[in-house]
């Protein structure tokens, strides 16, 4: 696919595009000239900025206008993938990731980095190395620099060398054919694809036969010597006894002095910003592979290499305290880890460690229980399952069951987020020097965040809430999310009354979210999620909480999930929605294009109309609790769920909804329903600002007959008036105040309570506040 290939691939789609194996490869091709579209569940930053601003769309069904000539996509897609499968009915070839690397690369001077762990941070040393001596590479870097301003891939149009790490966890390293090949280790791993040990070192045995120009290994690495033994090329082996010979002079935390000597082109000694007896042996062999190209190294060796994100993270340091995350998840290189800590720490390690794969943890229980032992102290976390199926022996428990009796190191499993974060915040220390170092190749960034998050926001609970949300919230928030003090919500409600909010947010992300929802937890602030502002009246001395509104674009997505399925964001209008099923010729949605409202507060409320609720369509639904906590529930489990109510979900935020369409139908039949329910509500409702429906029918009855039977159409208290189009609509006719409309709710349900024996319930939600307590 090198070469000319843009002349015979016209488009490819990638799946899973905001992954690190993918995205930087999806940039990669981009630069070469081809087009490139991406789809990905949960499209997130930085990776969805960095694809954006490459030129690449991030889209959610395929174009049949433009359909994709190869659909990419990793083992952890399935077959039956919605994207997958619509790709291929288009005509699009399949293929795996890594076969699309070698496509791209085989006309190429490739340099494979290779091994068990250490390859993109090998990888991003030497990228930069070359860079640094005048190369003019292209590259393709499985990660991301923590300089924000180097690319993770590049596309040289005259070097014809390139730096790509190749992996060996499926199989499509057999693919490859390098002009150089790097292997910075080899451990026993992934035994869910390579049956035996003998059958990982057979895969590198050839790599090393199809290998062109040279091969660098580790000095002394007995698996290493032994396997390329009978290599077609010449073998360089890099280390203080190797060909290309290091020797440490002088080191601090963050920067070694090392000595240079044997086939490196200039003797004598340098300064890497690198620590660490692993990173210096990645950073020597870059340097290494460096000198064979280019004849020569760069006066900054290293370049512009800063470190690579989710290696030795340093993410909070302060009093003490130190918070690291780091991607390793083989015992070696956790091994690896924790000794370098010991080494550079004098004070007490606590490792908090999500494994990953149910295989790769029952095979390497016994060695993960003996390296995580280096720390104090061991938090484990459920595995992270990479899309493997469950293996009941591989759960977490394994390593819990193989620490050994004798161990003085506290080991504790925790199956719930809030309980291990509970249990990190009784560490913090007071003058004694603590490492938190979160270890695994999972979403355990996620948990090291939320636990950087609390310690931020620690003192909060004892802070105006004004200071806490100007000094500590506001830095903790990405650009992207709106937060404001008095905000005025009368412009965010279709009553157009009421006062402010003390607080007023708009996210910009599930994380953004987390930090607001934590951050009034602490200040003991109500939070309330307003939607479309539809059902909500706002009193007039306004809310002394926080309100958020799920308006950023993150929040307003709708994919197709599956046959006649749509996802959609908590924060999606419902007459997008309509509108959306519409299109793809479903049914079942047309009710919800009259309702001006969003999906969250539909379901929170069970929105409904002509005869239809929004629970009909329910399939699943996943929220946040009020303590940031995610729940994801299928239909059955909302059993209460009746008329306007839904009190499963009461306090919950709503973040998506996969609802199960009635039919098929051609979408000019859908679109006409839609109409003729539009046109009839245009027929009988009001036109003037309301909040919809202001009372719930009573077992039996209508509001708005028992209203219009008691002739309270026009009745009026100040700008607040009954309809005298529809009776159970009260309307703003100009004016109204916040107490005008309550008022009028009072001497309504006065009247209908003397004149039929019936007590109205307010179907409007009242914010902050409790209608038995105003009425």
């Amino acid at each position: 696919m090198a070469g000319n290939a843009e002349n015979h691939i016209h488009h490819i789609r990638m799946l899973g595009v905001c992954g690190m194996g993918m995205g930087p490869l999806a940039v990669y091709l981009r630069r070469a000239g081809l087009e490139i579209s991406g789809f990905d569940d949960a499209p997130a930053p930085p990776m969805s900025d960095i694809l954006k601003n490459a030129g690449i769309k991030i889209c959610s069904d395929i174009d049949a206008a433009n359909p994709p000539a190869i659909v990419a996509h990793s083992n952890a897609v399935k077959p039956g993938n919605r994207q997958l499968e619509a790709a291929t009915a288009a005509g699009a070839r399949r293929i795996l990731r890594g076969e699309l690397l070698a496509e791209c690369v085989r006309e190429k001077q490739l340099v494979a980095v290779c091994g068990s762990h250490g390859k993109t941070t090998t990888s991003g040393m030497l990228i930069q190395s070359l860079l640094a001596a005048g190369e003019d590479i292209g590259y393709v870097l499985g990660g991301l620099y923590r300089d924000t301003s180097l690319p993770p891939a590049n596309a040289s149009a005259g070097n014809p060398w390139v730096v790509c790490e190749v992996d060996e966890s499926d199989g499509t390293i057999k693919k490859f054919s390098p002009e150089i090949t790097v292997v910075v280790n080899l451990d026993w791993d992934h035994p869910d694809y390579y049956k035996t040990e003998a059958d990982l070192e057979q895969t590198f045995v050839e790599l090393f036969a199809r290998t062109k120009r040279a091969i660098f290994i580790p000095a002394q690495n007995e698996r290493l010597t032994r396997l390329t033994k009978n290599a077609p090329v010449p073998v360089f082996t890099v280390g203080e006894e190797g060909d290309f010979r290091v020797r440490v002079a002088a080191g601090k935390s963050t920067e070694t002095r090392i000595a240079l000597s044997g086939k490196f082109p200039v003797a004598g000694e340098i300064t890497l910003p690198v620590a660490g007896r692993f990173n210096i042996l990645n950073a020597a062999t870059a340097l290494a592979v460096t000198a064979y190209i280019a004849n020569r190294i760069g006066v900054e060796p290293l370049g512009k290499y800063s470190g690579i994100c989710h290696r030795q993270d340093v993410l909070f340091e302060s009093g003490g305290l130190r918070v690291m995350a780091d991607y390793a998840h083989h015992p070696t290189e956790i091994g690896t880890l924790l000794r370098h800590l010991r080494e550079s720490t004098l004070g007490k390690i606590v490792a908090v460690f999500q494994p990953h794969r149910y295989s790769r943890t029952l095979q390497y229980a016994g060695e993960f229980a003996a390296s995580l032992a280096i720390a104090d102290e061991v938090l484990l976390m459920p595995v992270y399952s990479a899309g493997e199926p469950l293996i009941e022996a591989g759960k977490t428990v394994c390593i819990l069951n193989a620490v050994s009796k004798n161990e003085k190191t506290k080991f504790a499993l925790f199956e719930d987020e809030s309980a291990l974060l509970a249990q990190l915040g009784g560490i913090i220390p007071g003058t004694a020097e603590t490492t938190v170092v979160f270890i695994g190749a999972g979403n355990i960034d996620r948990t090291a965040s939320n636990f950087v998050r609390d310690l931020l926001l620690s003192g909060a609970r004892a802070g105006v809430p004004e200071n806490v949300f100007s000094d500590r919230v506001r830095p903790l928030l990405s650009e992207e999310t709106v937060l404001e003090k008095d905000f005025p919500l009368a412009t965010k409600t279709t009553f157009g009354v009421g006062g402010a909010a003390r607080f007023y947010a708009e996210p910009g992300s599930l994380e953004d979210l987390r930090v607001l929802l934590r951050a009034a937890l602490l200040c003991d602030l109500p939070v309330f999620v307003l939607g479309r502002g539809s059902n909500v009246l706002v009193p007039d001395d306004g809310f002394p909480g926080l309100v958020i509104r799920l308006s950023q674009p993150r929040f307003q997505n709708i994919h197709v999930a599956g046959e006649s399925v749509l996802r959609a964001s908590g924060g999606t209008r419902l007459k997008e929605l309509a509108a959306r099923a519409a299109r793809g010729g479903v049914t079942g949605f047309e009710f919800l294009d009259g309702i001006p409202g969003s999906l969250g507060g539909a379901l929170r409320m069970n929105a409904g109309a002509c005869g239809a609720s929004i629970f009909d369509l329910v399939e699943s639904v996943t929220w946040l609790s009020p303590d940031g906590v995610l729940h994801k529930k299928p239909r059955e489990f909302f059993a209460k769920t009746g008329y306007r109510n839904c009190p499963e979900l009461n306090g919950a935020i709503v973040l998506e909804a996969e609802l199960k369409a009635a039919g098929n139908a051609e979408p000019d039949v859908v679109f006409q329903t839609m109409k003729s329910f539009s046109d009839r509500r245009r027929a009988t409702q009001p036109r003037e600002p309301s909040a919809g429906s202001s009372f719930k029918n009573p077992p039996g009855n209508f509001a708005g007959a028992l209203i219009e039977k008691s002739n309270l159409k026009g009745f009026a208290v100040g700008g607040a008036q009954v309809s005298p189009v529809h009776a159970n609509f009260i309307v703003n006719t100009g004016g109204a105040t916040a107490g005008d409309i309550i008022e009028l709710i009072r001497r309504v349900r006065g009247i209908i309570k003397a004149a039929h024996g019936i007590e109205l319930e307010p179907e409007i939600v009242l914010l902050g506040k409790e209608w038995k307590d105003v009425l």
